[in-house]
C-alpha cells in the first residue's frame, strides 16, 4: 500500500471488517473475493482480491467510511478525480513508443 503512514495503525483490521460486512463480495459489481477473471488487456487469468475503499478519500480518518470493492470498481467508483491507474499510463507510453518507431 502506498503512503502507509497516512492510514490508521489498525488499517488491516478495519479493512478485514469491511470485507466481512460485505460477505467477501464487491459492493458494486458483486464479484466474490478470489474469483478468477480474465484480463481484457493481457488475456491472463488473475484472482480478484477485494480492497477496502474510502468513500470520502480520507485515509487519515481513524473511523473511515469504507466499502469493499474489486480493483476494477475501486478504480471506476472511488479513484480521486483526475487520476489514472498506472496500467493506463504505461499503455499510453507504449503506444507513443510504437508510434514514434513507425514515424522514424
Amino acid at each position: 500500500m502506498k503512503n502507509r503512514n497516512r492510514y490508521p495503525q489498525n488499517w488491516k483490521e478495519l479493512s478485514r471488517q469491511c470485507k466481512e460486512r460485505a460477505q467477501w463480495r464487491c459492493q458494486k459489481c458483486g464479484v466474490k473475493h478470489r474469483t478468477i477473471r480474465i484480463s481484457k488487456w493481457t488475456g491472463r487469468a488473475w484472482p480478484v482480491y477485494l480492497q477496502a475503499a474510502h468513500t470520502h478519500h480520507d485515509p487519515h480518518n481513524n473511523t473511515p467510511d469504507l466499502v469493499a470493492v474489486c480493483p476494477a470498481c475501486h478504480w471506476h467508483y472511488f479513484r480521486k478525480p483526475g487520476t489514472r491507474p498506472s496500467w493506463i499510463i504505461e499503455k499510453i507510453k507504449h503506444n507513443k513508443l510504437i508510434a514514434q518507431a513507425y514515424l522514424a
